[in-house]
């Protein structure tokens, strides 16, 4: 497994609230996009992604990653969940405080993908992009229910409002799905602030580019177009090759 991220402030915001991780041998990656809107949302990711990491690495079997040592992902999500309220229960300046998960977890023949939130899980397999992932927000439910049309949800003033986010409520339920692993299967986990700016088509030629190399220039050629587009919001990409 080959892991590359990246992740910057973008162009506008006066700090990078995204937090992006991962550990090789517990077969973990994670990432946390701290909801801006409320105070502390880097606290919030960091508290997220670290208890991800923390909790895989410290319970991954010799030789196994976590997944196959019998960890399901939503158990990470409802630890980080918890990990985060804890903090505000602690400390009542903290109160409110939220943030997106993306995560990703492998073993030999499957991995296993979960999320809250609008961060995004994609996978280009045989050089076409699926969205894994479905967004929690009230325009993408209005959208998957005929009740608008894409441009509308692209442009709705709501297209950032939430409807799940860890800390945010006591009990943030992640989507979970397991798929089988082929080899040649490249998954990206991304903050909203590159989809704000490409759109699927656009991700899909610049993963499938026969004249970046690798893994590396495509992080940055996501990136890189996402600020060139404006850069509005924090921009973190991370891909994992198998």
């Amino acid at each position: 497994m080959d892991i590359v991220g990246e992740s910057h402030r973008g162009h506008v915001r006066e700090k990078n609230e995204d937090r992006i991780d991962w550990d090789k041998e517990a077969g973990v990656v994670v990432l946390a996009d701290g909801l801006g809107g409320l105070p502390f949302g880097d606290e919030a990711a960091r508290l997220a992604v670290e208890s991800v990491i923390n909790i895989a690495q410290a319970h991954h079997g010799v030789d196994h990653t976590w997944l196959e040592s019998g960890g399901e992902p939503a158990d990470l999500i409802h630890l980080a969940n918890r990990a985060v309220l804890s903090y505000t229960e602690r400390d009542r300046r903290y109160e409110g405080m939220g943030t997106t998960l993306a995560l990703l977890c492998t073993a030999p023949d499957e991995v296993a993908i979960a999320h809250v939130g609008d961060s995004r899980i994609y996978l280009l397999r045989n050089n076409q992009l699926q969205l894994l992932t479905t967004d929690h927000t009230p325009v993408q439910r209005a959208l998957s229910n005929g009740e608008i049309s894409e441009d509308e949800a692209k442009f709705s003033p709501e297209r950032n409002v939430l409807e799940r986010a860890l800390g945010a409520v006591t009990h943030a339920e992640p989507d979970v799905e397991r798929l089988p692993r082929e080899p040649g299967d490249i998954f990206l986990l991304c903050s909203d602030g590159l989809t704000a700016h490409l759109d699927d088509a656009e991700i899909e030629e610049i993963l499938k580019d026969p004249n970046k190399d690798y893994l590396e220039e495509r992080c940055h050629a996501l990136i890189r177009q996402a600020l060139e587009r404006g850069g509005r919001d924090n921009i973190s990409v991370i891909l994992v090759a198998l």
